[in-house]
């Protein structure tokens, strides 16, 4: 291990959503022309949370967020609302995404973090 570097910690918690078989079967219904693979995105969006979440407790911990979260996950792949499932539940979410805590987040570049609006 480098003796000299020694990432600091961020005071956040992590959380990524990686789509799973229900989403991209949705996204396909959507799109027949295009064919869409699980695990073909390399890429997922991940959220920043308070440090002190409770990682086995999924649904308490994402109470205030995870329909603004499911959402934006529709939003990044189809952008007509009306298209959406109607009735979006914490089932439904869990049943289209794999949910991935960490409550270490090292942060390995040297400069500061800057947030855009």
């Amino acid at each position: 291990m480098n003796d000299y570097f020694y990432p600091p910690t961020i005071n956040r918690a992590v959380l990524m959503v990686v789509p799973k078989k229900p989403f991209y079967d949705w996204l396909q219904s959507l799109n027949s022309e295009d064919s869409f693979v699980i695990d073909s995105v390399f890429e997922h969006n991940s959220y920043l949370l308070e440090d002190t979440i409770m990682a086995n407790e999924p649904k308490k911990v994402l109470n205030k967020h995870w329909k603004w979260i499911f959402e934006n996950e529709l939003f990044g792949y189809y952008t007509y609302e009306e298209m959406w499932p109607p009735k979006r539940t914490w089932k439904m979410f869990t049943e289209w995404f794999d949910l991935k805590f960490s409550t270490i987040v090292l942060d390995l570049v040297q400069k500061p973090i800057v947030k855009e609006d």
